[in-house]
């Protein structure tokens, strides 16, 4: 399935409203008016659906022609070690994307801050605070950073 599985499902479905965390609409196994089924994503885009009027979830998927394994984001591909590899690799590239958009963030408050000393006007606690909180975040991005280390000195030229 190319779509996600909730828009999947909800596609097919007539009368969905949203609700809470999910969305509820009228049940295709039982019908009726009321919105009797209960259609709530879980983690990792799993979908939860129950009918309040006590149907099966296999004879409400099967009402719309969908299986079981419709509610189910589409498997990995297989687990080989170049793949392991190359999901690390994208994991290291996200922290370190991460890293670098906060170190941008908190250096623009610790710069604030420093110009706010450098008038000699004293930072309220809640800006005290604030500063602190950015120094521990440039440390947390400074120690997520710290295993990439490429070689940022330039060469010296003939060298």
């Amino acid at each position: 399935m190319s779509a996600a599985p909730l828009d999947h499902l909800l596609s097919r479905l007539e009368g969905v409203q949203s609700s809470g965390r999910g969305y509820r609409t009228r049940c295709p196994s039982c019908g009726g008016q009321s919105r009797k089924l209960s259609i709530t994503e879980a983690d990792a885009g799993r979908l939860l659906v129950h009918c309040f009027g006590g149907c099966e979830t296999s004879d409400v998927l099967g009402a719309i022609g969908l299986e079981i394994a419709d509610l189910f984001p589409e498997r990995l591909p297989a687990d080989t070690p170049a793949a392991r590899h190359q999901a690390r690799i994208a994991a290291r590239e996200s922290q370190w994307g991460a890293a670098l958009e906060a170190l941008e963030h908190e250096a623009l408050i610790i710069h604030i801050a420093g110009q706010q000393l450098a008038k000699w006007h004293l930072l309220s606690i809640e800006d005290d605070q604030r500063l602190a909180l950015a120094l521990r975040r440039v440390e947390e991005a400074r120690a997520i950073l710290r295993p990439f280390r490429p070689n940022w000195r330039a060469k010296a030229v003939g060298a």
